[in-house]
């Protein structure tokens, strides 16, 4: 099925002061929609917010629903982007040592802009709809996967695609929730404990203990 184009601009920027304008704007989306929501958000509010005229900001977004798809695509590259540089120096750490690195850093992208982090995550399944295609959930599925991979042969799951997608969507669920819910446990170095004791215990569980056997003369001293 061939991909369809992605709604968020009418053209590309070609000059350094182009390319100004549209970072502007899509600042300027960023604090429209934290500020009032999708709903009150219009391109003139936006195009007022970023100082310039809804005739330069059509130049470049074709509708309120474009400049929301730019921001979403212009976010999740980021945050894929320094993820994906985050991995480079835990290749050859141990899997529980790279596990929390990794969770740390999800969490601090989720800290990063709580409030734009929670209403763009409420805004993907309207972005879905109209078109996008979530291209960096798949550059960040294969990221963590040739991350497994050398390690698959310690690990419990069989499936190696089916462990990325339970690790990855559990990890993102939970550090999501957080942000929403309870946002002071964003800072308490526990909850990445929790986490990691969550993911490392799916991907590579401890062997059950044996239970011991006790002599009746013990199993009566303890009753």
């Amino acid at each position: 099925m061939p991909r369809r184009p992605s709604p968020s601009r009418r053209r590309a920027p070609r000059q350094e002061r182009s390319q100004a304008t549209c970072d502007a704007i899509l600042t300027a989306t960023a604090r429209v929609l934290v500020k009032d929501g999708y709903e009150a958000a219009s391109t003139n509010r936006i195009a007022q917010e970023a100082g310039v005229s809804v005739g330069s900001l059509y130049q470049y977004f074709p509708s309120k629903e474009g400049l929301v798809t730019a921001l979403l695509e212009q976010h999740r590259a980021r945050a894929v982007a320094d993820f994906e540089a985050g991995l480079v120096p835990l290749a050859g750490q141990p899997l529980a040592v790279a596990m929390r690195a990794l969770i740390r850093q999800v969490i601090a992208v989720k800290r990063e802009n709580p409030r734009l982090n929670q209403v763009l995550h409420e805004l993907m399944p309207r972005m879905r709809e109209r078109g996008l295609l979530d291209v960096y959930s798949q550059r960040l599925f294969r990221v963590v996967r040739a991350f497994l991979a050398p390690r698959f042969q310690d690990l419990r799951p069989q499936n190696l695609d089916m462990a990325v997608f339970i690790l990855v969507t559990t990890v993102e669920a939970l550090c999501h929730t957080a942000v929403t819910e309870r946002p002071d446990y964003l800072e308490d170095e526990s909850f990445v404990e929790e986490i990691a004791t969550l993911a490392l215990g799916y991907l590579r569980p401890e062997p059950a203990a044996v239970p011991v056997r006790r002599t009746a003369r013990e199993r009566t001293v303890r009753m």
